[in-house]
């Protein structure tokens, strides 16, 4: 097996594996498999061809790993670190490119309309997911305003026009970023994979697959945060009715214990408890025993009502839970 293409692209990939800890080992696996799948295809066209496409190839990956990246905004260095992450991912795609691999010479075009692409979907995306965002952001606003072009030199040039610097700075996260690339990643249809990973192998009964790419990527991060946001909401939801029942049972087991220690037996207690206005519970006045005559016997003591409210605590606690 000849190792005139395998080279270049090894060497994209190692610099990608080193940037980029996000993704299994499964993956860069498949990645590599595809560059010894597509070499030993090639390796049957004659060496002169050979040997033009590994210099293109070469030329094209150390310019895209050594060559800095520019922008028309001030962006902060973990977004240029994730830009980074993206564009060493998208000439890696672009190789692989049937187009690519039959006219090299359009590789670098090709790579820059994948960088376009990824950065459309990132964009839709944020925009679905902030409401600040204005609604003129749509596709067709992203596509006319998100540029990328090369240099004289060879750096990649990425203009954002008529967006906000603060919102691109917000908008390209490594979660996003990493989502793309899984979404890209596995065969071009890896939104299935996508949803295994993002929704622990659940479906998204109301998600429509299919469209164009940025499109169907920012549908699914708005299904999966619309979800993501249900949940939380549950969770207060629960959580606040949670706090109102443990505050009423304790002050339930507080009634019923001064009840219990002013005299009262459990039938008065129940009688009261399951009277149809809850505001007539209430404890009876202590009354002071009557002075016993001199030359009277002792009385025998009455034994006293025991402490114990386990039973009539969890009466109560019953008629709460039913409220």
């Amino acid at each position: 097996m000849g190792t005139d293409l395998i080279i270049p692209e090894i060497v994209l990939l190692e610099k990608m594996e080193e940037t980029d800890r996000s993704f299994a080992p499964a993956l860069w696996e498949g990645l590599k498999n595809e560059v010894i799948i597509a070499s030993e295809e090639e390796n049957k066209l004659p060496a002169a061809i050979r040997r033009k496409k590994r210099m293109i190839f070469t030329d094209f990956v150390n310019k895209a790993i050594n060559q800095p990246m520019e922008f028309n905004l001030e962006l902060t260095p973990e977004v240029q670190k994730q830009l980074y992450r993206l564009h060493l991912f998208c000439c890696q795609q672009s190789i692989h490119c049937p187009e690519v691999r039959h006219n090299p010479l359009i590789l670098g075009f090709h790579a820059l309309k994948e960088m376009k692409l990824a950065l459309m979907g990132i964009m839709i995306t944020y925009r679905l997911i902030d409401p600040s965002c204005p609604y003129k952001w749509t596709h067709t606003f992203f596509e006319n305003c998100i540029l990328t072009h090369k240099s004289a030199d060879g750096h990649t040039i990425i203009n954002f026009k008529n967006i906000p610097s603060d919102i691109v700075n917000k908008a390209i996260t490594e979660e996003l970023v990493t989502d793309w690339l899984i979404y890209r990643g596995y065969g071009h249809n890896g939104i299935r994979t996508l949803m295994d990973v993002k929704n622990h192998l659940q479906t998204l009964p109301d998600y429509k697959r299919g469209g164009h790419p940025a499109d169907e990527f920012s549908r699914f991060e708005r299904k999966m945060r619309e979800q993501f946001n249900r949940k939380e909401l549950r969770k207060e939801e629960a959580l606040d009715l949670e706090f109102r029942k443990t505050l009423v049972r304790t002050v339930a087991e507080q009634t019923a214990a001064q009840m219990v220690a002013s005299g009262m037996s459990a039938q008065d207690i129940l009688a009261q408890a399951f009277a149809a206005d809850i505001s007539k519970l209430s404890c009876p006045p202590a009354s002071s025993p009557a002075p016993a005559p001199q030359n009277a016997p002792k009385a025998k003591a009455l034994p006293k009502p025991k402490k114990d409210t386990g039973y009539i605590e969890g009466i109560i606690s019953h008629m709460l839970e039913d409220e």
